[in-house]
């Protein structure tokens, strides 16, 4: 029923992290007031002010070899469910035995681009979102994973920036036509957090396909604006939009809101749930150009859509998940065929296959607390709460302290000495901040209660802290957060620190500013000469950029004639479009630079 294996798949990983703490919000877009009112958001906590304590996993690049990669297999007569350990314990396929189909989108190769909060995403399968608007920290990253009995898989992590455990319990029972997952979502901590969550589906985008939830208006998004909608039959058909978009379905108060993807012929995927997963969505790339480049640019040729399902009505909200309090919720997964007449709108009706999710979820919280033999292990961060006291020890969600490592040893001091005096990754928490001010004086010190303060939104308290730090030993880290964190962004003591730092990925953040300032001239000057490495495109792009800025076209026109490939290109960015009409007047986008998400 469960086994533990390797795998092999071609693939381009996510690189490593490159060391520098993200001090801003991830750049997901705020709504307005009015959008706030349309959406009830008076309720909700705000996201964080920050993706603190997280570096960005920016080092990928878009080579693809055959990697062996770590996996949990649950499989019964009728399914097969494939887990990936090292990135994120995502649901990488889901096996329909009678028909040999994958109910999953499954790309050619699996491939990162920057999508997600740390930069580092891939397109196919279920992801579990845990953290704040995008995709979660962990999505690139392994987790913890072990049998409870030989019909349950437990995935779990520590996720540092919301400070939570994260838990799944996922079954195949004999002769189930459902993969059923049970997630669980604890605070251990003595304030409420913001919580969002979205189960995200990649699905096969069939021709003549359609999407099926019960809901009959919804709230419809652009990605620039949002308002509220009636459904029609054509927005849930993702094969003849022509434009991205995502529908986040009004759904009525049902005990087991549900969301299905199906081809011409009606057959497809199923997810349901209990209660508190509310949120149904659907998101689109649509066939434009653009939207097929991005598709191409990830994975292949196979277009895929995604239907998903969250704790929210939309994914601007954030729930509130009290202190020391827990939530949890089960899903289903399995295939379905629903008739040639089944309604494209069915308004709020059950499933078009039933599912006894309710059982399914009172069943697996009988074996909540029993304790799982381990066999993959994510990172050290969670063991360091628990050396600290800030987390319990549990047998149903261990952190070993075998999995410390060098990123956690300078707090082991900080919890044994009373001191913390070598450089260190950031932490999060108001206990984290107590034992920070009650330690020995020093220049560590005093840039982590900075960062403990940036993460609470307190700027004045954080640059203080910073600039006390920075008096004392003159790091160019603490330079660059003084530096980022300046109204404006202050791009003189960004190229100092960059320039004692070595870092490239400091020198990308430094040229990104200088072209945000219009200093075009220092732009071309830094990249006279760009060293081979997963960042040469980013550079040659800001390169691109100030010399259009500079009246230079012609030699931008030469840069882009040479099919400038940009590793870490943002989801939405315009960029090219726009050097593009710059240096090539009346002459059409080439399909490789085309990346607009809508026309």
């Amino acid at each position: 029923m469960l086994r533990f294996t390797t795998i092999t798949l071609p693939m381009a990983g996510p690189g490593p992290g490159n060391g520098l703490p993200i001090l801003d919000a991830g750049g997901a877009r705020q709504p307005s007031p009015a959008e706030a009112r349309l959406l009830g958001l008076e309720g909700c906590l705000p996201r964080p002010p920050s993706l603190l304590p997280y570096d960005a996993q920016d080092g990928f690049d878009r080579t693809v070899s055959k990697q062996p990669t770590p996996v949990a297999v649950l499989e019964n007569k009728r399914l097969r469910a494939t887990f990936l350990l090292a990135l994120g314990g995502r649901l990488w396929s889901l096996l329909d035995k009678g028909t040999g189909r994958n109910l999953l989108h499954q790309p050619e190769v699996l491939r990162h681009a920057n999508l997600a909060l740390r930069k580092a995403w891939f397109a196919g399968g279920v992801e579990w979102n845990l953290g704040c608007t995008g995709h979660w920290p962990l999505t690139s990253s392994p987790v913890f994973a072990g049998a409870v009995t030989q019909q349950v898989l437990r995935l779990w992590a520590y996720e540092r920036m919301l400070r939570l455990v994260w838990r799944l319990d996922v079954s195949l029972p004999e002769g189930s036509e459902d993969l059923l997952v049970r997630v669980v979502l604890h605070n251990p901590h003595r304030a409420p957090v913001p919580v969002y969550w979205w189960s995200t589906i990649a699905v096969p985008l069939a021709e003549q396909g359609r999407v099926l939830m019960p809901a009959r208006a919804a709230w419809c998004s652009n990605h620039a604006t949002i308002e509220k909608v009636e459904i029609t039959a054509e927005m849930l058909r993702p094969d003849q939009v022509g434009q991205s978009y995502e529908l986040f379905g009004d759904l009525p108060g049902l005990q087991q809101p549900w969301v299905a993807a199906v081809d011409a012929d009606g057959y497809g995927l199923q997810q349901t749930s209990t209660a508190r997963l509310r949120g149904r969505e659907l998101f689109t790339w649509g066939v434009g150009a653009g939207g097929r480049r991005w598709q191409q640019w990830l994975g292949g040729d196979r277009p895929y859509a995604e239907i998903q399902a969250g704790l929210a009505p939309t994914q601007l909200h954030h729930l509130q998940l009290p202190a020391s309090q827990t939530w949890s919720w089960t899903e289903s997964y399995g295939p379905v065929r629903v008739p040639a007449d089944y309604p494209d709108l069915p308004g709020p009706v059950p499933p078009p296959r039933a599912v006894a999710v309710a059982s399914a979820d009172q069943a697996l919280a009988e074996v909540e607390r029993l304790p799982v033999e381990v066999h993959h292990y994510g990172d050290g961060w969670g063991a360091l709460e628990v050396a600290a006291g800030h987390l319990s020890r549990s047998p149903a969600t261990p952190f070993p302290g075998s999995t410390l490592s060098a990123e956690q040893r300078p707090w082991l001091g900080l919890i044994d000495h009373g001191w913390l005096r070598t450089p260190a990754a950031p932490v999060l928490g108001g206990a984290w901040a107590e034992r920070l001010a009650r330690a020995g004086a020093s220049p560590e010190r005093d840039l982590h209660l900075g960062y403990q303060a940036w993460a609470r939104g307190e700027t004045d308290q954080a640059r203080a802290c910073w600039q006390r730090s920075y008096d004392a030993d003159g790091s160019p880290r603490t330079l660059r957060a003084l530096a980022l964190t300046a109204d404006p962004v202050d791009v003189d003591a960004l190229a100092e620190a960059a320039d004692r730092d070595g870092s490239v990925a400091l020198r990308v953040e430094h040229l990104e500013a200088a072209v945000a300032a219009g200093r075009y001239q220092e732009v071309v000057a830094a990249t006279e000469q760009i060293d081979p490495g997963p960042r040469a495109g980013r550079l040659t792009l800001l390169r691109v950029t100030a010399l259009v800025g500079l009246g230079r076209a012609e030699q931008a026109r030469a840069l882009l004639d040479g099919r400038l490939e940009v590793n870490d290109l943002r989801e939405g960015s315009l960029s090219f479009s726009e050097v593009w009409e710059a240096t090539h007047p009346g002459e059409p986008l080439p399909a490789e630079y085309d990346f607009r998400m809508r026309p």
